[in-house]
């Protein structure tokens, strides 16, 4: 076996992928498979988020045979990478952090000729020693990067030397994520998990920033101007006026859905708002300042690499991917409302609205918002004698063990005579009087022919729980016989109480 003529220690913040490719440049060997084989680990690699990577033991083993030394101490680092406790969270919107291709600081190669671990994650954006976007292209002919032992030296395409590389004009670096590299130096397992998954949520918005659904992603696909979008990220989490310049363009973007009501123009930020764990600048001073009072700012571009597989449509896939600003879900409805699911679950059964790729079932149905305004406005208001307006928190919905979403589904299925509004046409609705009480007289009815949860039976009686139980105590109600490991209302009992409060 030919011995390595230049035999280097890794660096401190090197990555693993960077440290093969150094030691195959030294060595003249540039390609990654060959190098492993040069390793004698080769065969026993797999693909690791889009690097071919073999097992740690076998490589470290495989290093100290090459080597002809002890270099398992310095190889730790890389295992201690790998291990970090928050590299992977299944319940983040990007699960897994480590990108599968390279993105660099072409000055921080040209002066070390080493590539940072750092730069390998979803969440960074920026050089904090050049004041630079990472890159994922060659600056001169703009073709992607590849993992070769090239890369170390220029672009393996148009043969460009980093060296010769003209810097940009330096960029302003986040507070946030200044402390974020700063910790990721001195101790990467104590940063805080949180903050990473505050920080994916907002680079899926800001991919995605008209959007009312976000895809949760096993991991950041390649994307040319990811460094672009995760700079957005930070800016929407730490600045007032950028959260508020979002909003203003939502306004203009979503236009169309304005007779559902304003919530629905500011769905993409107030949902992204109640998803973050932390209190965040942006957010907390942003969703207050006056529209009016904020410049549009710049357009915030979109693309559709973060739809996930099984959303995609055919139709909406050219341009920005427009048509899936109006894709709406049961708990994107039920968030924006402000109503529980089982609201929502109401509103679009029976198949009143049509939904994507004929799932008619799954909670995880798709509704176009724009048909639903089409359906809504074949039912135009009705002005004529005997028909009142009702509104979406009306009482009378609570007293009757109904809700909004019912009402609206069984007046699209005409079983009551009733329309909508020119405009909030999920909150304003207009009824036959005599039919509409006669419809709640009827939902009551069915929702206490069967046991009633203590907490329903005190919203409809608009009590507290402990009046509940007092009023079973005083034999006014009972207590429902089969439920004996939790509290549950006699449903007959309480119609007949309510019949006599009547």
């Amino acid at each position: 076996m030919t011995r390595l003529a230049v035999r280097p220690l890794p660096v401190e913040g090197e990555s693993l992928t960077g440290y093969l490719l150094r030691l195959g440049k030294l060595n003249c060997i540039f390609k990654p498979s060959e190098i492993l084989d040069v390793l004698g680990v080769g065969k026993s690699s797999h693909v690791v988020k889009g690097w071919c990577q073999p097992a740690f033991g076998d490589l470290f083993d495989a290093l100290e045979t090459r080597l002809e030394r002890p270099v398992r101490p310095y190889l730790r680092q890389f295992q201690r990478q790998d291990d970090l406790p928050w590299q992977r969270d299944w319940t983040r919107l990007i699960q897994d952090v480590r990108t599968g291709y390279p993105r660099i600081c072409p000055q921080c190669i040209a002066e070390t000729g080493v590539l940072d671990w750092r730069w390998g994650l979803a969440f960074t954006s920026m050089c904090p020693k050049h004041s630079s976007l990472l890159t994922a292209e060659c600056p001169s002919c703009k073709k992607a990067l590849t993992p070769s032992g090239t890369l170390l030296l220029g672009c393996d395409k148009c043969e460009m030397d980093w060296a010769e590389f003209e810097a940009p004009m330096a960029s302003e670096i986040s507070d946030l994520e200044l402390q974020l590299w700063a910790q990721l130096e001195q101790d990467p397992s104590n940063v805080d998990p949180t903050v990473i998954q505050d920080l994916c949520r907002a680079i899926v918005h800001m991919m995605r920033p008209f959007d009312s659904l976000h895809d949760t992603l096993e991991a950041a696909p390649r994307l040319i101007e990811h460094s672009a979008y995760v700079a957005r990220a930070y800016r929407t989490l730490q600045e007032p006026e950028f959260f508020a310049q979002w909003r203003k363009q939502c306004y203009e973007k979503r236009k169309d859905l304005m007779p559902l009501g304003e919530e629905f123009l500011e769905a993409p930020c107030q949902l992204f708002r109640d998803g973050l764990l932390n209190d965040w600048n942006g957010p907390a001073r942003g969703s207050s300042i006056p529209l009016d009072s904020i410049a549009l700012g710049d357009e915030l571009s979109e693309n559709t690499r973060y739809i996930a597989q099984p959303r995609r449509e055919a139709a909406f896939e050219s341009g920005e991917g427009v048509g899936y600003r109006y894709q709406l879900d049961i708990a994107s409805i039920a968030s924006i409302k402000e109503w529980s699911e089982e609201v929502a679950e109401d509103l679009v059964g029976n198949g009143v609205f049509p939904t994507f790729k004929n799932v008619a079932q799954s909670k995880k149905r798709r509704f176009d918002a724009s048909q639903i305004i089409g359906k809504l406005r074949q039912f135009a208001v009705q002005t004529a004698d005997g028909f009142i307006e009702v509104d979406a928190d009306s009482p009378a919905f609570r007293k009757n063990f109904a809700n909004p979403g019912m009402l609206v589904n069984d007046i699209l299925k005409k079983v009551i005579p009733g329309g909508f509004g020119e405009d909030k046409l999920l909150s304003r609705f207009f009824v036959n009087e005599s039919r509409f009480e006669k419809w709640l007289f009827q939902q009551r009815k069915s929702a206490t022919r069967r046991s009633v949860p203590l907490n329903k039976a005190a919203v409809a009686l608009d009590c507290t729980e402990q009046d509940v139980r007092r009023l079973v105590e005083e034999q006014k109600l009972k207590w429902a016989t089969h439920r004996e490991w939790e509290k549950w209302i006699d449903g007959p009992s309480l119609f007949e109480y309510m019949i006599c409060l009547d």
